[in-house]
């Protein structure tokens, strides 16, 4: 099988990747999540994009959902805890990426995280023969993690933000001009 008529499965913890997008906000950026996938993917078979995030009651993040839902991505909820913490996000995405890989839905998985909850599910998907390649940002992927993956992307040195002029408008995406 050549490298690009493989199949790849993008599984994003949304929460994960704002909280270290915060970094660009002063530059009036935003994270272009298209790109962001295209890039990750390259010249491979997209199956699909899962993007994973807490919750409010009251809703006032659904934004943001609704564009990733526009841009084709399949949008995974749980409900935050009542101080406003995320809850049982990684373990939704673990659960995903495990059984997308017992039913061979894939050949490679690129988890957008830095966080080292997930090696022991790279660790599992490679034992399957799958492949999985970690996403993230300099300063928050754990050194466990990017030793345990087929391949890292570092997302601070692809071309993934740019500018966006009266940007505070807008919560999380803001389409890019052609």
């Amino acid at each position: 099988m050549t490298e690009n008529s493989k199949r790849a499965m993008v599984f994003i913890d949304l929460g994960n990747v704002l909280n270290h997008a915060k970094q660009f906000r002063k530059f009036d950026a935003k994270l272009d999540f298209k790109d962001l996938v295209d890039t990750v993917v390259k010249d491979r078979k997209l199956v699909c994009t899962y993007v994973f995030d807490g919750a409010f009651d009251d809703r006032t993040d659904q934004g943001i959902r609704n564009e990733l839902k526009k841009l084709g991505c399949e949008v995974k909820t749980r409900p935050c805890s009542y101080i406003g913490k995320q809850k049982e996000i990684d373990n939704e995405m673990t659960c995903e990426i495990l059984s997308h890989a017992y039913e061979d839905s894939y050949d490679i998985a690129i988890i957008v995280s830095g966080d080292r909850d997930f090696r022991p599910v790279i660790e599992k998907i490679q034992i399957l023969g799958k492949k999985a390649e970690v996403a993230g940002f300099s300063d928050c992927i754990s050194e466990a993690l990017s030793k345990s993956s087929d391949a890292l992307h570092i997302l601070d040195t692809l071309p993934l933000f740019y500018y966006a002029p009266y940007s505070n408008r807008y919560r999380g995406i803001v389409p890019k001009a052609s």
